[in-house]
């Protein structure tokens, strides 16, 4: 006598609960953080901080900021771009370093090695600050030691100077 026999209720209801944490599994909000993104476009070493607007993202899915977004761009960041760590940075000079605002060749990020030739002399600096372009030349501030400093300076005052820019490798490499 089979239509005798109770109902399975035990297995509908199994299946209703597994149903249901499907759903639920399915329909749950993903975990987000908030991120820094780029709202306006980012010249190469442009201070980042004011152009920087917080959207929220899937967790994992970019890579964490150990510290606050501050420093200048190593390379030109789009509008809209995430503001990944790698194309952030902030350059202290060494202690007992000075820095001079000098023109350079070409758009470089601060932390960028360069050389300047003043007069007979041939010293090495290293960029920290952003770039400046006033439409006529580039400049930006470069650190040197306190007594290539002063001669930097006032070789610079004269508008004797060369800036030689290069790779770390290269600097590092050649003779000096």
């Amino acid at each position: 006598m089979y239509w005798l026999r109770q109902p399975p209720y035990l297995r509908w209801i199994a299946a209703g609960l597994v149903l249901c944490c499907g759903i639920y599994l399915d329909t749950r909000p993903a975990p987000s953080v908030a991120y820094p993104f780029s709202a306006d476009a980012v010249a190469v070493g442009d201070r980042i901080e004011a152009a920087v607007e917080w959207r929220d993202v899937p967790a994992g899915i970019l890579p964490e900021w150990s510290q606050a977004v501050t420093g200048a761009a190593l390379t030109a960041i789009p509008a809209g771009t995430p503001v990944l760590p790698n194309l952030v940075a902030e350059v202290v000079p060494p202690t007992g370093w000075w820095a001079v605002s000098l023109p350079l060749p070409h758009r470089v990020s601060p932390g960028t090695h360069v050389r300047v030739i003043a007069g007979e002399s041939v010293v090495e600096g290293l960029v920290v600050g952003e770039m400046h372009d006033d439409g006529f030349e580039l400049t930006a501030s470069i650190a040197f030691a306190s007594d290539d400093a002063q001669l930097v300076a006032a070789t610079a005052a004269n508008s004797a100077l060369v800036v030689m820019v290069g790779s770390s490798d290269l600097i590092a490499t050649s003779g000096g």
